[in-house]
């Protein structure tokens, strides 16, 4: 599924069951089914159980913490992120917008000039 479908459904799923006067095991098996195969792979109805949250606790917002942070864990790498070393050559592609205005084009050369200049 590509990101930005996922993350329409996501939306989509979470703003219905912001709607939803009482979020249930219904609601949300529906906002489960709604989202993702992926979610539903990952454990999300092991995270939240609604039996066990004390009466008076906001469950859309403990269902959006556990659809985040299952989202966090899908998109790891599980690596260490990569840090440029002085001294060594280090290949960086810089992606942007194309024909956005001026401002945005000046900035991205002046981080360029900035990273040529640091490393």
């Amino acid at each position: 599924m590509v990101l930005a479908q996922l993350g329409r459904s996501i939306s989509r799923a979470l703003a219905r069951m912001g709607n939803a006067t009482v979020i249930d095991e219904k609601v949300l098996g529906e906002c489960l089914n709604e989202i993702s195969p992926a979610l539903l792979q990952s454990g999300i109805r092991k995270i939240v159980n609604l039996e066990t949250l004390a009466a008076g606790t906001n469950k859309l917002c403990i269902i959006q913490q556990a659809v985040f942070t299952e989202l966090c864990n899908m998109l790891d790498p599980g690596k260490p992120v990569f840090t440029p070393k002085k001294g060594k050559p280090n290949v960086v592609m810089f992606v942007g917008l194309q024909g956005q205005s001026d401002s945005p084009t000046n900035l991205a050369c002046l981080l360029c000039l900035l990273f040529y200049t640091y490393y």
